[in-house]
């Protein structure tokens, strides 16, 4: 939800290696609180193809041009803001074959370390592979904590970390960061799962709206 608005004021090799810093507060109250429910095969079978897609994700945030990069995050966070408010809960669960974890997980990694955003593919991937919602919720707990990590040291052999930039708004969004989780423990029992999944898309749906708007005019301003 954030890189799409943070975009619009900072670059982007700046925004995604500053998510790191405020993924890694996050994960690790998250992760490390629920990580024993976790499905732990799932995550393992991930792993290889998430590193393929990470090594593909960390070439193109360096060296693609960030037109077309920022064009493609705007599409991906409206069209999942749009698939989660039309999504229609499931009483059913069937597994899908755990082969799909190759275009998941590469794709997943890819948009991770380019956009610090494959949350949503990972939830698509699992949520289809594990019908207990309280193993879901571990499994991708723990898996954003593996990301976070795999990012981390991905940004770090690139040099992306170590960026002044990158630390200064780290150190800026930290306190906004803590505020939100605070306000997220207080609030989430209270909403209903209906109401939390509402609002999530909608937040996905003007944030990618908004960037989409944004580069489109840029295009137009250029030619």
């Amino acid at each position: 939800m954030a890189v799409p608005l943070l975009v619009q004021l900072y670059p982007l090799t700046t925004v995604v290696p500053m998510m790191v810093v405020l993924d890694i507060c996050a994960s690790l109250y998250l992760g490390l609180k629920v990580s024993g429910d976790a499905n732990k095969q799932e995550l393992i079978w991930l792993l290889p193809f998430t590193l393929a897609g990470m090594g593909l994700g960390i070439i193109l945030l360096i060296n693609a041009p960030s037109e077309p990069l920022l064009l493609t995050l705007g599409i991906f966070a409206a069209a999942n803001g749009l698939r989660v408010l039309i999504q229609k809960s499931s009483q059913t669960h069937k597994a899908i074959n755990r082969w799909w974890a190759l275009p998941f997980g590469t794709i997943g990694g890819t948009f991770t370390a380019v956009f610090s955003t494959g949350g949503p593919i990972y939830v698509s991937y699992l949520a289809m592979r594990i019908g207990n919602p309280n193993i879901l919720r571990a499994t991708m707990a723990v898996s954003h904590l593996i990301l976070t990590l795999l990012r981390l040291f991905f940004m770090l052999v690139a040099g992306l970390m170590l960026s002044k930039d990158v630390l200064i708004l780290a150190a800026v969004m930290i306190i906004p960061l803590f505020i939100g989780m605070t306000a997220g423990t207080k609030f989430h029992t209270k909403l209903s799962q209906v109401a939390m999944k509402r609002a999530v898309g909608l937040i996905l749906l003007f944030s990618g709206t908004m960037l989409l708007i944004r580069q489109i005019r840029a295009l137009d301003w250029l030619t």
